[in-house]
């Protein structure tokens, strides 16, 4: 694998960036980044053109949260990535609760599509999304986007070192 033949990673949140835990991450406070991870974004900055995430956050929906609760909660993991020498261009979210028919949702495509129409470099056949859902999986191959489904037991940091390695 040529690591320049890859331009953007996508990355969804829960489960891959932090863990999950039972119900919905509202606070930083209750934000627990995965083990390696600030590592590897840090990593991975140096090797991407842009590292995008996109999460589908349906606590907004159900009125657990606010969108702006969960902007400054993307703040404060923003800041604690670029201070340990990450970069995140963008996020995408999506609000809507599963059962509305809405295009952002994985697994349909809506943020790959968001983020190829802001970012009009992006080639989805040179893209990666990792994510740790068939959700995030099936939204990837949707659009042609290789995916790579994580784990507790091949996290984003294993999956960084194996790629780094290639």
């Amino acid at each position: 694998m040529n690591l320049k033949e890859y331009t953007t990673l996508f990355l969804d949140r829960d489960g891959v960036i932090n863990y999950k835990i039972d119900g919905y991450v509202q606070y930083f406070s209750e934000f627990n980044f995965i083990e390696g991870v600030l590592e590897s974004i840090s990593d991975l900055t140096d090797y991407f053109d842009r590292i995008i995430i996109v999460t589908n956050q349906q606590g907004i929906g159900k009125q657990l949260m606010t969108e702006k609760e969960l902007l400054e909660l993307h703040s404060e993991m923003l800041k604690e990535i670029e201070k340990n020498g990450g970069k995140i261009d963008k996020i995408y979210y999506c609000p809507h609760l599963a059962t509305l028919d809405c295009n952002c949702r994985k697994p349909e495509p809506g943020m790959l599509k968001k983020a190829k129409q802001d970012f009009k470099e992006i080639i989805f056949e040179k893209s990666i999304l990792l994510g740790d859902s068939d959700t995030d999986i099936e939204a990837a191959e949707k659009v042609g986007v290789q995916s790579v489904k994580v784990c507790s037991k091949y996290t984003l940091t294993h999956w960084t070192r194996d790629f780094l390695l290639n």
